[in-house]
């Protein structure tokens, strides 16, 4: 496709002249870059500034790249189709789209707008700014508006301490009574020094600035990292937008869903397909499944977590074996202290902010029942758990004293290892020590190979035997998520009047502890609506999510 590019040239008070160049290709791009078609020297062009592509039969398509949009005869516009003569203009510059003539596909003209042409533009969509410039005069207006808020601001109000039951009155009418003065109850946190107004009002007649918050919550996290979310009506917006005190008790954060679906409705066309997160307006009926953070490994055995939608038969490979049906059975299991049921509390107990679960405990929720001990006739003694190299420190350790002590009842064992030493008897020589520490370590390297693949370990725990020239036991490592939903808060605290089956559905008759126990959307969406719910919980987006929150930036350190 051929294009017409004319420029404008002016050369003095009337005379212009026309140069004319042709481009190629489909599209006509725009902008400060040295590879556009059209270069513009002005700073307000952004490099990649907009494109225009000729669709055929005196048609344009012309698109923004940029999040501020672009005028197109007139008005502000990210992406619009028009004929011949419709008018591009950015910055100091006018481009006007023209019909196809000759030879060429497509056309369009460059020309500058001058300084009194670009003020006239100026002038003629500025708005009013004051009376005098309306049909309004300054006088009647100002006073009428002096006596309205003088009689309805100051003197009615004032009038309730002289007259009696007057408040009261004015109370249960729209009229302002004394509690026009008070814009409302000071928010739970800040009630400490809610006689000090100018803690927070530190300018008369003035809006709080964010100063006296920041000067407060100067480790708060940044609400939005510019690096992250480059929109100016966010990152721009004073504190005060959304926390206004005076709202009651915990009237300072706001839970209206609109805070959030404003934007989030259609966050895909506002970002013009840069954005790669759903968009969600509703958790009732217009949000995505959930992502469910799982263990993964990289290549070279390094851990790293994948984040995948939730899917019925989803697996989670921590590394663990467990069979929660033969820990569940409802007529209990035999344990050292006798028959025991088990239910979810034993092992699944919140933390102190009853958010969260504990992470599984081996000495406290498991150990009863799974010891570790290596010796019949050292009942008491057991290894360690959760260290390899201290389970086989603790067996070489523990014979080699049996060892060169002697009384060590086994028949398998030497006589010198068997033989009680009474006190005061001649030490052990030089070959006796070689016989009993060999025994020792072959003792310790039986009994290592009996807890990693006979009784113990093997039962939790994927083994994986020593190499050839090495004698140290593997242990899968074992990583559960723990937290499987990382970007939603979620208090198990509030949920304690369901059952754990409820949620966890499955988890009763699991046998395999790779079955992902975790709900998806559905099951929540049996008991929470959307904001607007009836006969269900209205749950907003604040129910579950933060706000915008950097993991890194606070408000006393943004850029």
């Amino acid at each position: 496709m051929r294009w017409l590019i004319r420029r404008v040239l002016k050369k003095g008070k009337s005379s212009i002249s026309y140069e004319d160049d042709t481009h190629y290709g489909e599209i006509l791009t725009i902008g400060r870059a040295s590879d556009q078609a059209i270069f513009l020297p002005d700073l307000r062009a952004a490099l990649n500034h907009a494109s225009v592509t000729a669709i055929g039969n005196g048609q344009y398509r012309v698109e923004s790249l940029i999040i501020a949009g672009i005028r197109v005869n007139g008005e502000i516009t990210y992406s619009i189709t028009v004929g011949a003569g419709a008018v591009i203009e950015l910055g100091s510059t006018r481009l006007t789209l023209l019909d196809a003539r000759g030879d060429y596909d497509a056309a369009v003209e460059v020309s500058s707008i001058d300084k009194s042409e670009q003020a006239a533009i100026l002038s003629k969509r500025k708005k009013p700014t004051s009376l005098s410039e309306t049909w309004i005069s300054k006088r009647w207006p100002s006073w009428l508006g002096f006596i309205v808020v003088l009689v309805l601001g100051l003197l009615l109000p004032a009038a309730t301490h002289v007259v009696p039951g007057l408040n009261t009155v004015l109370r249960y009418s729209p009229l302002p009574s004394t509690q026009f003065w008070n814009p409302g109850e000071i928010d739970a946190a800040h009630q400490f020094f809610a006689t000090d107004c100018t803690r927070c009002h530190q300018h008369a007649f003035l809006m709080v600035r964010d100063t006296a918050c920041t000067s407060c919550h100067v480790k708060t996290k940044a609400h939005a990292d510019p690096a992250k979310f480059n929109i100016p009506a966010l990152g721009d917006a004073r504190c005060g937008t959304c926390h206004q005190d005076h709202n009651g008790q915990r009237g300072m954060i706001s839970k209206d869903q609109r805070l959030c679906a404003d934007c989030h409705a259609d966050l895909k066309d506002r970002t013009r397909g840069a954005s790669q997160i759903a968009d969600i307006a509703d958790f009732g009926d217009a949000h995505p499944q959930f992502h469910v953070n799982l263990p993964g490994w990289t290549a070279a055995g390094e851990f790293m977590p994948k984040s995948m939608p939730w899917a019925s038969g989803l697996k989670e490979n921590s590394g663990l074996k467990f069979n929660h049906e033969k820990h569940l059975k409802t007529d209990g299991l035999n344990t050292p202290n006798g028959r025991k049921v088990l239910t979810c509390e034993n092992c699944h107990q919140t933390d102190a902010a009853g958010a969260a679960m504990k992470p599984i405990a081996f000495e406290t929720m498991c150990h009863e029942c799974h010891q570790l001990g290596f010796d019949t006739l050292a009942p008491d003694r057991e290894v360690p758990h959760a260290n390899v190299e201290a389970v086989t420190y603790t067996l070489d350790e523990f014979y080699a004293r049996r060892g060169l002590e002697g009384g060590y009842a086994d028949a398998r064992a030497p006589t010198i290892v068997q033989e009680r030493r009474r006190p005061g008897s001649p030490p052990l020589s030089r070959q006796e020590q070689v016989e009993a520490l060999a025994w020792a370590r072959d003792r310790a390297r039986e009994a290592a190979r009996t807890l990693f693949t006979g009784k113990a370990c093997v039962t939790c725990h994927s083994i994986s035997p020593p190499t050839a020239g090495e004698s140290t036991w593997r242990v899968a490592p074992v990583r559960v998520s723990g937290i499987w939903y990382v970007d939603a808060n979620f208090v198990h605290s509030k949920h304690e009047t369901k059952a754990c089956v409820d949620c966890h559905a499955g988890a009763s008759t699991s046998q395999a502890s790779n079955d992902l126990l975790i709900p998806g959307i559905e099951n929540c969406r049996e008991c929470h609506g959307g904001a607007h719910a009836s006969g269900k919980v209205a749950s907003t987006c604040i129910a579950c999510h933060a706000y915008h929150r950097s993991p890194l930036l606070t408000l006393d350190k943004q850029p």
